[in-house]
């Protein structure tokens, strides 16, 4: 029904961002909430999933990650908050790579991903999709509120990665020379993606 929104960051959590556009706050689930700013003027492509319990707003950067998005969204027993989950890393070319290639090991290390779902995902899309215009999120910083560790930590968890595996993760980003909870998200989908 939506095709974007164009409007103000006004709220950032772990799970979502606020975008205001014209008066009205519009909940938006993103994969990475931190690469926005604050009062930032954002152009959002949306996509509204419906069912009978909820009415939820997902939100991408580009055109190209919506279409990845929805032909996630094809392959039986992926939802929305899976498919937004397997986006989160910023390495869209290595999961296409991974479906192409018939890689289940490289879709289980995505959160709630077995090896039913990953040979799915590649049944459903082998072939289907390919990695031309396909990239990451572009890089942005947020404004600290828990520090911006303990924000990737939330947005990590918030994806469905379990308290396990963050602070696995965590141990490993301490001792990395970051800045940004969005660094930190990104090296912390690095380091998991490689188990």
């Amino acid at each position: 029904m939506y095709e974007y929104l164009k409007g103000i960051i006004t709220v950032i959590t772990p799970a979502y961002v606020v975008v205001e556009v014209q008066g009205v706050g519009y909940q938006v689930n993103v994969a990475n909430p931190y690469h926005f700013k604050q009062d930032e003027q954002v152009m959002m492509y949306v996509y509204q999933a419906v069912s009978e319990t909820d009415l939820s707003l997902f939100g991408f950067d580009r055109p190209e990650d919506k279409d990845l998005f929805l032909n996630l969204l094809r392959v039986k027993g992926i939802g929305p908050k899976s498919a937004l989950a397997i986006l989160a890393n910023d390495d869209h070319s290595g999961l296409i790579n991974a479906i192409n290639n018939d890689d289940v090991n490289y879709l289980k290390k995505f959160p709630k991903i077995g090896p039913k779902a990953a040979q799915q995902i590649i049944l459903d899309l082998k072939g289907k999709i390919s990695s031309e215009g396909v990239s990451g999120n572009p890089m942005g910083e947020s404004t600290p509120v828990g520090g911006p560790l303990e924000e990737a930590s939330e947005a990590l968890l918030a994806l469905g990665y379990s308290a396990k595996e963050v602070t696995k993760v965590k141990k490993q980003l301490k001792q990395l020379d970051i800045d940004t909870t969005d660094q930190y998200i990104s090296e912390a989908l690095k380091l998991l993606m490689k188990g």
